[in-house]
């Protein structure tokens, strides 16, 4: 009986020793299992952006290009002017300074097949403001050649202060044609740095249109 016994010990355990030997192997040669899984690229597509933002300091132009990628996120760039509230050529008054906002650009469309849906804009870039200028309007408004003559100055912003700018806002858009959409919206403009002025942060109301590709299938 006892060597019987021993026999069926000896069976059992080695049945029982190469499955799990088996499982392991198994569960060895498996992939990785994580927590968040890269989603997989479906659709593309790429836009023109024009907007005009309405605020304090008045109001400003956008334009973006954007990349979109599975009809929910958009990677790109945009560049923001701020428009002069004043020609003051009449009054001899110097124009107030005008500001620009260079940028990269991350948008989330969650509900983007949808007529009307939301979505969440966030550009990081640089604030600049124009320095002040100053006019001569006896002569004429072309620089002219001789002495004392700047000619590589004909960016207003070189010289004027710079700092860190994030602005993130909220837009209702509304897919009004396939290759077409408009939206309006709210943002906030926030300024960070050494050089940074009251003028720079600011709060705006914002309409626009997007031209182009939104949704072209990607074939595997």
């Amino acid at each position: 009986m006892s060597i019987r016994l021993i026999a069926l010990l000896f069976v059992g355990f080695s049945s029982f020793g190469q499955e799990t030997l088996l499982k392991i192997r198994k569960d060895t040669s498996s992939q990785m299992k994580t927590l968040f899984k890269p989603a997989q690229l479906k659709s593309i597509g790429l836009s023109l952006q024009s907007q005009v933002l309405i605020g304090k300091g008045g109001p400003e132009h956008g334009m973006g290009l954007q990349l979109h990628l599975n009809n929910k996120l958009s990677l790109g760039i945009a560049s923001f002017n701020s428009l002069p509230n004043r020609d003051d050529r009449n009054s001899g008054m110097a124009p107030e300074p005008r500001q620009r906002f260079t940028a990269l650009t991350l948008e989330a469309t969650p509900m983007a097949n949808k007529v009307f849906h939301l979505s969440f804009p966030l550009a990081i870039g640089r604030i600049q403001v124009e320095e002040s200028p100053i006019y001569n309007y006896s002569a004429s408004a072309m620089p002219q050649p001789g002495p004392g003559a700047n000619w590589g100055r004909n960016d207003p912003f070189q010289n004027g202060p710079r700092t860190l700018g994030i602005q993130p806002g909220i837009n209702l858009e509304v897919n009004l044609l396939k290759y077409v959409k408009v939206f309006g919206g709210a943002n906030y403009r926030f300024a960070f740095g050494e050089e940074k002025t009251p003028g720079m942060s600011r709060a705006a109301a914002t309409f626009g249109v997007k031209l182009g590709v939104f949704d072209k299938k990607v074939k595997r």
